[in-house]
């Protein structure tokens, strides 16, 4: 992730912050809260913030780093990737990831959805931003090289960007897998009867999964970084909806009565 993009994530930090502030005493299907926003805005912030302070202090790639890349020192579920480069592949992942940003605004087409819109977006900001922090921290930290760099077929000057070291985990699969489980998960708490629900819970599946594949195919990420990719992604976007679902209250409650207590059941 470039500079210009990991700006525009704090942006929608910022973003997500002035919306949480007209929504915190919504009471529906999901609340906002100053304490748990802060938390999870913050620590998006502190991940970029600490992704680029590592960048900063690291060597820039040349040709004798990459000189010593050898394919064998990779685990054997990695080493067959390193051969394979494709442009078009990696191309059409870029659709999956830029389209995937439009798809949960369809959640806001029904009466449910919008009751909920300030919330959901909220939501929305939270889940982009938190997955990003989760991997530029960790493509940084980890440093990893991606598997075109192994490649004798791969152009010299596209292996000396600074792309080339952030192979672990796949960025692309895992900000698939967040908004397309978000989606999910959200259209599952509107809809909790619907036989529709299987359908987007199998979408939501498959388009990650697809993105990964892309990428693998495409030369830029081992299977081991789609696989994590995938799995990061899918509990970011499904946990942060469940974190901020409100519960339904228990409809027995204690009360006090004369003489003693009393016990009311609501229906």
């Amino acid at each position: 992730m470039n500079f210009r993009k990991q700006i525009f994530i704090l942006q929608l930090i910022l973003i997500g912050c002035f919306i949480s502030s007209t929504s915190l005493k919504a009471q529906k299907l999901y609340k906002t809260s100053w304490d748990k926003e802060a938390i999870l805005y913050g620590s998006s912030a502190a991940f970029i913030a600490s992704g680029l302070y590592i960048d900063s202090g690291r060597d820039p790639i040349t040709e004798y780093s990459l000189s010593l890349l050898n394919s064998s020192d990779l685990s054997g579920i990695n080493q067959g990737t390193v051969d394979r480069f494709s442009n078009s592949a990696s191309t059409q992942s870029d659709y999956f990831k830029n389209g995937i940003l439009l798809v949960p605004f369809a959640l806001l087409l029904s009466k449910q959805g919008r009751e909920n819109t300030n919330e959901l977006l909220v939501l929305y900001t939270e889940v982009i931003a938190f997955n990003s922090g989760v991997t530029v921290f960790t493509k940084s930290a980890f440093a990893r090289y991606r598997p075109y760099a192994y490649n004798p077929d791969v152009s010299l000057d596209l292996k000396l960007t600074n792309t080339t070291r952030r192979s672990f985990f796949s960025g692309h699969t895992s900000h698939v897998a967040s908004l397309s489980f978000f989606t999910a998960k959200v259209f599952n708490d509107l809809y909790p009867e619907s036989d529709f629900r299987y359908l987007v819970w199998g979408g939501a599946i498959a388009l990650p999964a697809i993105t990964g594949y892309l990428r693998v195919k495409a030369g830029r990420h081992f299977p081991t970084d789609v696989i994590v990719g995938y799995g990061v992604g899918a509990l970011v976007g499904y946990f942060i909806p469940h974190l901020h679902q409100i519960t339904k209250q228990s409809n027995i409650n204690i009360i006090g009565a004369e003489g003693g207590l009393g016990m009311v059941y609501t229906f």
